[in-house]
């Protein structure tokens, strides 16, 4: 059979519709497989990454061992450092400041376990300087009674020093249900 020479604008418009709708559902598809698999710490096999993730889990291992001394030695020694917990009187200027408040937290209550989730990482370029954030699920124990206290934001900054990686800066935060002013 012969091909149809005369098509219709009809059938030119449809012929158009169904290409672009191809080609559409092409480039999503395509942009789709681009980011498959992509996970928020990309550059896992980086060394300089592995430092700064063993760094970020030490971090919350020395709470949950309440080891002071692993602590310290993840924070940078920097008396101008500012670093803010959850409650309101919780800002501490130097470190000083940090590792008392520290020793305070860990004679108070015992930490059972603390579960990360959302946890991101990053690195600058230039490699001397790296980023995270993370929700925390504090599983605590006070006076014989277990408590979870869920969804405690951590962020903080991470620098590349002579000694290794330390912490530079971090904030936690406890989220209010709902919003503190209508937006």
């Amino acid at each position: 059979m012969a091909p149809n020479l005369f098509l219709t604008s009809y059938d030119l418009k449809l012929e158009f519709l169904v290409r672009s709708i191809s080609l559409l559902l092409l480039l999503f598809l395509s942009l789709g497989n681009a980011f498959a698999g992509h996970h928020e710490s990309d550059g896992q096999d980086d060394p300089s990454m592995i430092e700064v993730q063993r760094v970020v889990d030490l971090y919350m291992e020395a709470f949950e061992r309440g080891d002071s001394a692993l602590f310290a030695s993840l924070i940078a020694d920097d008396e101008m450092m500012i670093t803010f917990g959850t409650d309101a009187a919780e800002r501490w200027v130097g470190k000083r400041a940090l590792m008392a408040s520290f020793e305070k937290q860990i004679s108070a209550f015992d930490v059972e376990r603390i579960d990360i989730s959302d946890q991101v990482i990053r690195l600058s370029q230039s490699e001397t300087t790296a980023w995270f954030s993370e929700t925390a699920d504090w599983h605590v124990q006070v006076g014989g009674k277990t408590d979870i206290i869920q969804g405690i934001r951590i962020t903080g900054v991470l620098e590349r020093q002579a000694g290794g990686w330390k912490i530079v800066q971090f904030h936690t935060s406890a989220p209010v249900a709902g919003q503190i002013v209508e937006y």
